[in-house]
């Protein structure tokens, strides 16, 4: 396709001005996460009737338009353009509100639910009091952490820190003995996050004991009244530091925005339970789709 375009850091001012126009939930329309792993799987955008549309062309997923006054019938016109180049196109990331507002897609597309990319979002406020019996454990075990290390620090992600936070992530996953594709993939996208660090709207904080990491999260913006954690490591052996560095996040955003996206569990079970744990406000359902 001629106007199919890659996506590379030259188009983050046009992509910023679709997604501050037109803001979604989902964390994959979120800057950062655009240019982070879209780098790795290339993906490119394509301008449709003033819209815009992201393309990931390895798993040939066609993502809703970023724009408006689109109809089911438009919709279903744009995966068969996509589909005389790249036979397996699919649309996915259906908003919740269009479908709903628009019941006539299920004419053009059989419409399901993919509960593994669903996104956790948690009201910031309730991360940052711990309140009531549910989460009483993650409570005792912050209060652990500061009993153990009182003097910990918490400071900003800076670039002047970028060598030592990624030593950790890689010390991190080599003690875990992670070799799956999927970890593969994130060490390489906290690498272009880092990488492009002046040009997107990413903050991180680290939790510092003794000029050593415990912990750190990066994270930016969503929407005017959400942010998205994209990356959360920490110290397994240092008890409490996952707790910790979940609590700092949420106090450090606290006065900025109302809630806080955690992205998918990825259909591991491990994940979905931790993910649980922490009592979500809501899921962001991911609503994938095949052409009739």
């Amino acid at each position: 396709m001629k106007d199919l375009q890659l996506i590379t850091e030259e188009h983050i001012p046009l992509l910023q001005e679709f997604l501050t126009r037109y803001p979604r939930r989902n964390c994959d329309f979120n800057l950062t996460n655009l240019l982070a792993w879209g780098k790795i799987y290339r993906n490119h955008y394509l301008l449709w009737q003033d819209n815009l549309v992201i393309f990931n062309p390895k798993y040939q997923n066609v993502c809703f338009p970023l724009g408006e006054n689109f109809t089911p019938k438009d919709l279903a016109d744009l995966v068969i353009l996509f589909k005389q180049e790249y036979p397996e196109a699919e649309l996915i990331i259906i908003p919740e509100e269009y479908y709903a507002k628009n019941p006539e897609l299920d004419n053009y597309f059989t419409v399901r639910e993919d509960r593994a990319w669903a996104d956790y979002v948690y009201q910031i406020d309730k991360l940052v009091q711990l309140s009531g019996k549910k989460l009483a454990k993650k409570k005792n075990l912050i209060s652990q952490f500061i009993r153990a290390y009182p003097d910990y620090q918490v400071l900003p992600v800076t670039s002047d820190k970028f060598e030592v936070l990624l030593r950790f992530t890689y010390k991190w996953k080599r003690e875990r003995s992670a070799e799956g594709i999927y970890l593969m993939t994130e060490i390489k996208a906290i690498e272009n996050t880092l990488a492009m660090w002046d040009l997107l709207p990413a903050e991180g904080i680290i939790i510092c004991l003794h000029d050593k990491i415990a912990a750190f999260s990066i994270f930016s913006p969503q929407t005017q009244d959400m942010v998205t954690e994209h990356f959360e490591k920490f110290d397994p052996e240092k008890k409490g530091a996952a707790q910790l560095v979940n609590w700092e996040t949420a106090k450090y955003l606290q006065k900025r925005y109302k809630y806080l996206n955690r992205e998918q569990d990825l259909g591991l079970e491990g994940l979905r339970q931790a993910k649980l744990s922490y009592q979500p406000e809501f899921l962001v359902k991911f609503l994938v789709t095949n052409l009739k």
